[in-house]
């Protein structure tokens, strides 16, 4: 598929954003979607299929470095290799948005709520889907590649897992009793919650920060600075291990939105 009509299918500009893209695909997903065309449902799969491959198109176009150039001659053997690369990395890539984004449009962060209703199926879902799209990643490991591309892969694949291992932390109940733990853990959920701000809005943007308090990379200041002060300060608390990884979640994604900066993003 050709990007001119990849971004005519998802009703994009030229010059669109990751998160953009990600919140045109779902808003068109809910109207094609088979489930919502009763009666229509090849037809509905057919055109599914049709915003996949734009989505996969578009998704290349904005994770290939800037300044790379697609020859208009046949593709060579290297050439095709790295295009079914792409492919693939950007499916996977898929996969990884699809977790977090269920994660966080259901509040999965806040662990209560993982354990009501619909929403422990939501959580199973993106825990199931971030697994999928990590063994996915580390599948593309043996495939031949570009020396940044191999870089890339291996960022992504450190962050998908730092933020699944951080999706499974459960322990987020403030200690009672013990003031210096309640004001450790008041640290802690200010560190966590300006880390979650500061992952949704470089993905998904206005799609789930409707309502603007400061910009991710000002978010990502805030919570290095919450979490250090667990770590550093009240270092015999019971929240420091969750600490740890939550500041190296903070640091490889702070990696991955360096690479958005110089992608096409």
């Amino acid at each position: 598929m050709e990007l001119d009509r990849a971004l005519r299918l998802l009703k994009l500009p030229p010059q669109c954003t990751l998160p953009k893209l990600n919140e045109s695909f779902r808003k068109l997903a809910k109207i094609y979607h088979p489930d919502s065309n009763r009666g229509k449902e090849e037809w509905a799969h057919r055109t599914m299929t049709e915003l996949n491959l734009a989505y996969e198109k578009v998704l290349d176009h904005l994770t290939m470095p800037k300044g790379g150039i697609r020859e208009e001659k046949p593709p060579s053997s290297k050439e095709r290799v790295r295009t079914q690369y792409q492919i693939l990395f950007s499916r996977s890539i898929r996969h990884i948005l699809d977790g977090i984004y269920t994660y966080y449009q259901y509040g999965l962060e806040n662990v209560r709520l993982r354990y009501e209703g619909v929403r422990k199926f939501r959580f199973r879902d993106s825990v199931r889907d971030m697994q999928d799209g990590i063994d996915s990643l580390e599948n593309l490991q043996t495939l031949p590649k570009s020396e940044g591309a191999t870089g890339r892969l291996q960022l992504f694949t450190d962050f998908s897992k730092a933020f699944l291992q951080n999706m499974l932390i459960d322990n987020y109940t403030a200690p009672l009793g013990q003031p210096i733990e309640q004001i450790a853990y008041r640290h802690f959920r200010s560190g966590s919650s300006h880390l979650d701000y500061a992952i949704k809005d470089a993905f998904f943007g206005d799609e789930l920060v409707p309502v603007r308090s400061g910009s991710y990379t000002q978010k990502m200041k805030l919570s290095r600075r919450e979490l250090m002060v667990v770590v550093s300060k009240y270092y015999n608390s019971g929240c420091v291990s969750e600490a740890l990884m939550k500041i190296y979640l903070l640091e490889v994604f702070s990696k991955v939105a360096q690479v958005l900066q110089r992608m096409r993003y």
